[in-house]
């Protein structure tokens, strides 16, 4: 093993460990306020989605490579591969759909009453957790395929033509019908996030322009709770793109240059786990309800502790007296 391998097991592991972990405490989260007595947020089942999205990324992607570079090279077998392929690239097309349908969904959200949107609120809003389910459904659906064209490493089985190596698997028939629906797919969720996007930040600039000519003698001006949900939205929308953008520029680059080095593989992976890394902790950041739910929920506990103690006192009191 030499310091090369090192060097990069300890970067995807430090990576995936950091982004499962984040992911988990966000889950929890959001689980626990979907079935407490906390009142929900409208987005809250998208966000859900997209942590689970996230973990299963994080893990069909850097767990692979850190066995690869820590322990046996080539252990997956044709089995294996299949498998992992089938989760990675199930997952990418899932959290394309889901960050997709966040940007549509807040877009709708903070339309304004005189906007066209606005007329199909209520009813747009409805349609949350079956587009949700959808998007597990179809991208399940479009992606099965995948297995059939995947097989154990070129490295132990030289027969392998007309695809390329992913370190630990092989990947035949790159550019023929196995992504051409995942493409489409592709386009459209970015297309779908370039516009909610726009829309978004042109609400923004006039809710700003407004904010300011109302205080114009105010020193200090709170962001309220819809504006900053919107602002959080809009990094992660910005952080998803730059992060496909790259890692599909990688990749590209790797299908069509023959002669490239195995790195293509490594910064294409790395700059793919960016954003389910980073997502969980910038939402922990910049949500204040996450704080404010644990909280009331630690201060509750105390409290009840507190009286179950002091019945306790009480009952022993009397058991004495008698």
């Amino acid at each position: 093993m030499s310091l090369y391998d090192i060097v990069l097991g300890i970067i995807f592991f430090s990576q995936t460990g950091v982004g499962v972990l984040g992911n988990s405490l966000l889950f929890c989260f959001y689980v626990f306020t979907l079935f407490s007595s906390h009142r929900s947020r409208l987005l809250d089942p998208i966000l859900v989605q997209l942590t689970l999205t996230n973990t299963i990324v994080l893990l069909s992607k850097g767990c692979p490579l850190v066995n690869f570079y820590f322990g046996d090279v080539y252990f997956l077998g044709n089995l294996g591969c299949q498998m992992v392929f089938y989760f990675q690239r199930m997952s990418r097309g899932l959290a394309a759909c889901t960050t997709c349908l966040l940007s549509i969904f807040q877009a709708v959200t903070i339309s304004p009453s005189s906007s066209r949107l606005a007329k199909h609120k209520v009813r747009v809003l409805k349609l949350i957790r079956p587009s949700c389910l959808l998007c597990w459904i179809f991208n399940m659906i479009i992606e099965v395929n995948v297995p059939f064209h995947i097989t154990g490493s070129k490295r132990i089985n030289s027969s392998h033509t007309g695809g390329f190596e992913v370190l630990y698997c092989y990947w035949e028939k790159v550019l023929k019908e196995v992504t051409i629906l995942p493409s489409l797919r592709d386009i459209l969720c970015v297309g779908g996030m370039v516009w909610a996007s726009g829309y978004i930040i042109v609400l923004l600039y006039r809710h700003q322009r407004k904010v300011q000519h109302i205080h114009r003698t105010s020193l200090s001006q709170k962001t309220s709770p819809e504006i900053r949900a919107t602002q959080t939205i809009l990094l992660l929308l910005s952080i998803f793109v730059s992060a496909y953008c790259i890692s599909c520029g990688f990749t590209l680059y790797k299908v069509y240059v023959t002669h490239s080095g195995d790195w293509l593989v490594v910064v294409s992976t790395f700059t793919a786990l960016c954003f389910p890394t980073i997502s969980p902790f910038l939402l922990i950041h910049r949500d204040s309800q996450i704080f404010s739910s644990c909280c009331a929920s630690w201060q509750k506990s105390i409290l009840n502790s507190w009286n179950s103690c002091g019945d306790f006192q009480v009952d022993s009191s009397l058991d004495q007296i008698s």
